[in-house]
């Protein structure tokens, strides 16, 4: 691995485990076993590192592993992905998350960025819903798909930073990002139709069950 992409990923665990606000280049130069010379090399600060670790949630976000709409994949599987994949990239950057306002403030070409990816997100979400609309799974109007959209990205972005205002225990685990799909699931429970209600409480029952294990395993 690239000197680069050991900064990046050696700054994404310490970020993750410590605080990003408690994290200096010294520390993560200290960290790698690097001078702090051999890490301005790649980077100019701190903030060039955390706009580097965006890039890469993005890539990983978007062109690896956001489910696209087809024929191929059932319209509930294809949320039941998206959950995943966003569970999986707030495991990953979940500093990113806990910290997301003072970041975008600090770094206004991380905040444009931000912004591009975050309006692809949101007309990919669309997407899905009307898919699982026009499989007769959900029943919404063009009206309210704006704001449905913007209710479940709001739970997606600000879930962890809720949790840990709400809880004297700020650990984060499995159970914290199984109880933010859960709550989603509360969200778009009253647009599922009479026909799609088992399946639907079927992938809940399996959320429910997945946060009692990572409870248990705690």
């Amino acid at each position: 691995m690239k000197t680069r992409d050991k900064i990046i990923q050696a700054s994404i665990v310490l970020f993750n485990e410590q605080g990003e606000r408690n994290v200096t280049t010294n520390h993560i130069a200290a960290d790698l076993g690097i001078s702090p010379g051999n890490l301005y090399y790649h980077f100019r600060n701190k903030e060039d590192i955390i706009l580097s670790i965006y890039e890469e949630y993005a890539r990983n976000l978007l062109l690896e592993t956001m489910p696209e709409v087809s024929p191929d994949v059932k319209p509930l599987d294809a949320i039941i992905l998206y959950m995943d994949v966003v569970f999986q990239a707030m495991m990953k950057f979940r500093f990113f998350y806990s910290n997301l306002p003072v970041l975008l403030a600090k770094n206004p070409l991380l905040h444009d960025k931000y912004v591009e990816v975050q309006s692809f997100i949101a007309q990919r979400v669309s997407e899905l819903l009307l898919s699982l609309r026009n499989a007769n799974m959900m029943d919404f109007s063009d009206e309210d798909l704006p704001d449905i959209v913007s209710i479940l990205r709001l739970v997606n972005t600000f879930w962890l930073s809720f949790y840990q205002t709400q809880n004297n225990d700020n650990e984060i685990n499995d159970a914290v990002f199984y109880q933010g799909v859960l709550k989603i699931l509360v969200i778009i429970h009253p647009y599922i139709s009479d026909a799609a209600k088992d399946e639907f409480l079927e992938a809940r029952a399996m959320y429910r069950q997945r946060c009692q294990d990572s409870l248990d395993a705690a």
